[in-house]
């Protein structure tokens, strides 16, 4: 087999150009991007939450509720004020301790100016990867030279992919059109999106694995988790009501983690924690719209969580963005009628309650009310045996 003889030829085509990095103008003037990058869940939050509370206060969409309206007084184990205080609590330190990381950090704005170099670097690992493809397919036993030619006249961008050098009288001087271009899409769009998937990955997993060790440790559960629990009929500003060492290793390290492997920029950063922030907030909203897109693409949404929050769901649906691990390990709820009767059981004892007394479930938190809902007692249930 006789190949030619610039086949093996891989010095770079181009001298890579001159970048000089320069501070990122603020998305916001006087206020710099890693301060904005940490204030702004806290704003998403405020603000999504506000909406769902909205309308909860004026009965609006109530066909789309999970639960009947006001249920969440009747059988919730924590007032909405105590839940809005530990949630303002939640804040605080997200920023407290954002702003403590940024200042050790040194408070280092995003640097840019380097595009071009990224993409000619990219150019140049493509145009590798290209001369790599006729060798590998004459190795094989493919014709190259002859594939690129028969294709040339119909596709001359996936011809030179695979004839390469072998379509021209010498080596390629330069980049070529498609290897730019490809680069180009691979730096502006690819990159970004291989983060933010990372990013996700990490928190998807990390979130599932200690949220689960909190289910199946006894004094996890009972110390910290059981705390997020109380919330029996989840309501959206009350998304992240939990205790503070949850609030610390479940949710603020999971990002800082994420952040790191994933090496997001402030803006960047800005994008995953507003796109977790709503995530979140979707979560625990209580309604089921038809259009929601986080149900739409992965079944991951209002319902799945608030099944979670059940009594006698407390060991299934522990994911918080993805159904991936739930999936595998087998802790997806999968019987939609057995839901759906439990539903229906929990509602009708609820009313019956409220009819026979007018005094709300809702009371202080104590060691009791801890007690109960770290055993996952089944209140509506046992009450119904003694009928």
């Amino acid at each position: 087999m006789t190949m030619a003889p610039n086949a093996t030829t891989f010095a770079p085509t181009t001298p890579t150009p001159s970048c000089t990095l320069i501070p990122q103008t603020p998305f916001i003037p006087f206020l710099s991007d890693n301060v904005l990058a940490i204030i702004l869940p806290t704003v998403v939050y405020a603000v999504a939450g506000g909406f769902f509370h909205l309308l909860d206060s004026c009965s609006l969409f109530s066909y789309w509720r999970i639960h009947p309206s006001k249920e969440d007084i009747k059988r919730n184990h924590v007032t909405r004020w105590q839940c809005l205080q530990t949630v303002i609590r939640y804040h605080l330190m997200q920023i407290s301790i954002g702003l403590l990381m940024n200042h050790l950090a040194g408070n280092k704005p995003t640097m840019t100016g380097d595009e071009t170099c990224r993409i000619h670097r990219a150019a140049e690992t493509i145009s590798y990867t290209r001369k790599l493809v006729p060798m590998a397919l004459n190795i094989v036993g493919i014709d190259a030279k002859r594939v690129g030619i028969a294709m040339e006249g119909t596709n001359a961008g996936l011809a030179q992919v695979l004839a390469g050098d072998y379509l021209s009288s010498g080596p390629i001087q330069g980049f070529t059109a498609f290897e730019l271009s490809l680069a180009k899409v691979v730096v502006s769009v690819g990159v970004p999106m291989l983060q933010f998937f990372v990013a996700l990955a990490v928190v998807d997993t990390w979130i599932y694995f200690t949220h689960r060790l909190c289910h199946i440790n006894k004094t996890l559960y009972r110390i910290v988790h059981a705390q997020h629990h109380r919330l029996y009929v989840s309501y959206a500003y009350g998304a992240v009501y939990g205790h503070w060492l949850e609030t610390l290793f479940l949710d603020i390290l999971s990002f800082v983690l994420a952040g790191e492997i994933a090496q997001l920029s402030a803006r960047q950063s800005m994008l995953f924690s507003s796109f977790a922030t709503i995530k979140t907030i979707s979560d625990h909203c209580g309604y089921v719209f038809p259009w929601d897109p986080f149900r739409l693409v992965n079944n991951n949404g209002a319902v799945f969580h608030d099944l979670h929050h059940q009594s006698w769901g407390l060991k299934y649906n522990f994911s918080t963005y993805t159904v991936f691990w739930d999936n595998l390990l087998g802790t997806t709820w999968a019987d939609k009628e057995g839901a759906d009767k439990r539903y229906q059981r929990v509602w009708e004892l609820t009313a019956k309650r409220s009819q026979s007394s007018d005094k709300d479930l809702a009371i202080t938190a104590d060691r009791s009310t801890e007690r109960i809902v770290a055993e996952g007692m089944k209140l509506y249930e046992h009450e119904s045996s003694k009928e």
